[in-house]
């Protein structure tokens, strides 16, 4: 009996070209067994920006568009609305590192949260810009030595860090919010649940969607894949607790 099978939203033959120890694999699984549930795989549009994101349409066999940095959920939101009025009910959404959704591109994501936009956003937080040498980012936890913060993030000089699913949380036209992490089973399963659901609540046409995943960025981290979950499981999540923060339907 088979008890594993590749999802078929995932391209055959692809290389993977994330460092060892990244979440960025499973996360792309993630979305893909998803998109193969929901049979949506003919009707999905990704949007992915740049950094270690990019690389989604070397991975996931859907159609995609490759937005400028920070952009993601501004050319998603075009994307959207363009098939809206030609009556395709497609299912649009972004892959974004913390980065380009809660710095770069915080105005687009900001907005679009606030205007209801029918998308799902999924940002994978590893707490640095991870493509570009590890400098410090918007998620950066205070103290934490990075390539632009040598001697740890301080609020004198870095300010603090940003609590993302807070603030789309509290935007009128976030239906689904929710933050999520990938170190053990237990929350994998969990996280492919609350995906899941973002989905599903744009399929209903209930507004803007989130789900934030705490990752592991092993090389910029200078840790191994086992002490990068682990300091995912330790440290991250009382920083940034994970749960669901919004959901229309349950309030």
């Amino acid at each position: 009996m088979q008890t594993y099978a590749k999802p078929k939203s995932i391209k055959e033959n692809s290389s993977f070209t994330f460092c060892s120890g990244c979440d960025h694999g499973l996360a792309i699984k993630l979305v893909a067994q998803v998109i193969d549930e929901l049979n949506i795989q003919r009707d999905t549009i990704a949007v992915s920006s740049s950094g270690c994101s990019v690389f989604l349409y070397d991975f996931l066999d859907v159609d995609c568009v490759e937005a400028p940095h920070g952009r993601a959920c501004a050319v998603a939101t075009g994307v959207k609305r363009a098939h809206r009025a030609k009556g395709n009910n497609k299912i649009v959404f972004t892959y974004q590192g913390d980065g380009d959704f809660a710095s770069i591109g915080l105005g687009e994501s900001i907005h679009s949260a606030l205007r209801g936009e029918n998308i799902t956003a999924i940002c994978i937080n590893n707490t640095n810009y991870g493509m570009t040498g590890g400098q410090l980012g918007p998620t950066t936890p205070m103290g934490q030595i990075t390539a632009t913060s040598p001697l740890g993030r301080n609020k004198e000089y870095h300010g603090f860090p940003i609590q993302t699913v807070q603030h789309i949380a509290i935007c009128e036209g976030t239906c689904f919010c929710a933050r999520v992490a990938l170190y053990d089973i237990k929350n994998i399963y969990n996280a492919k649940k609350q995906i899941k659901k973002a989905f599903e609540y744009q399929q209903k046409g209930l507004g803007f969607s989130f789900v934030e995943i705490l990752s592991s960025c092993p090389t910029n981290w200078k840790l191994s894949p086992i002490d990068s979950h682990k300091k995912i499981e330790e440290e991250l999540t009382k920083i940034y607790p994970l749960g669901v923060y919004k959901d229309i339907d349950h309030e």
